[in-house]
């Protein structure tokens, strides 16, 4: 096995999507054959130094990487790349269009998200539980910063996917989580609109955990629906301004 040794392939990033831009590159060289099943990730130190970020930031990403299922944390032995998921986004991708609207996108994960928690809580482990636990700790943790959660949003519900117990739905998701990204930010643009996503997520873990199925789909939908909500209100009081711009 060999180790992640060659910092030619990382690229110090923007650090206003540090998160986010460390999950691509890592998602890159995994999907593109560079880091193997098996190979073992540097440190999180060395890591850090590379990107040029913090060991907080570096840490995050890892999580997503691992709730997408790419990586896996081996205790007291590192932390390793797994088997690529790159097929299954690579069929789905000349139907994802990322140019649709905040409409279909808000659609799309209505009719989604609430059946794939159902299946959550009848099917996750408990170490999937912990899992969907540690990403609100991390939003609760963005949260006291005033700053957004949006990746830890994705994360969240990655790790439901993941707790689905169905790999296609988990790979499905996977795929599209970056393209509904949109409506994840826009969802949270102040710091009540993230605390009430809070609330909401607090809910569908704690339906999760009970495995109660009903109240994990009854959960989700209100979460969805009161981003549609949100959104659209949001939307709807800045088309005057926009009018008003166009006359100018």
């Amino acid at each position: 096995m060999d180790d992640l040794s060659k910092p030619v392939r990382l690229h110090r990033i923007n650090r206003t999507r540090a998160y986010e831009e460390i999950v691509r590159q890592m998602q890159t060289l995994i999907t593109e054959g560079h880091l193997k099943p098996g190979d073992r990730l540097m440190t999180e130190r060395e890591l850090a130094e590379q990107f040029g970020v913090s060991r907080v930031t570096v840490r995050q990403a890892l999580s997503v990487l691992q709730a997408m299922g790419l990586i896996e944390s081996r205790i007291g032995n590192g932390t390793y790349a797994r088997k690529s998921e790159a097929a299954v986004v690579t069929v789905l991708a000349p139907v994802l269009n990322p140019y649709s609207s905040l409409l279909e996108q808000l659609e799309l994960r209505r009719l989604i998200e609430p059946e794939v928690a159902r299946l959550a809580a009848e099917r996750a482990t408990p170490a999937q539980t912990q899992d969907m636990a540690h990403f609100i700790e991390l939003q609760e943790q963005m949260l006291s910063t005033g700053r957004p959660f949006v990746d830890e949003d994705s994360a969240f519900h990655l790790a439901i996917a993941r707790g689905a117990g169905n790999d296609l739905v988990f790979r499905m998701m996977a795929s599209i989580h970056d393209l509904l990204r949109d409506t994840r930010e826009k969802s949270m643009n102040s710091r009540e609109a993230m605390t009430h996503a809070l609330t909401r997520h607090r809910e569908i873990l704690e339906a999760i955990q009970r495995h109660d199925p009903k109240a994990a789909h009854r959960a989700t939908l209100r979460h969805v629906r009161d981003v549609e909500a949100r959104i659209l209100r949001d939307h709807s009081r800045a088309r005057p301004d926009e009018s008003k711009r166009d006359d100018a």
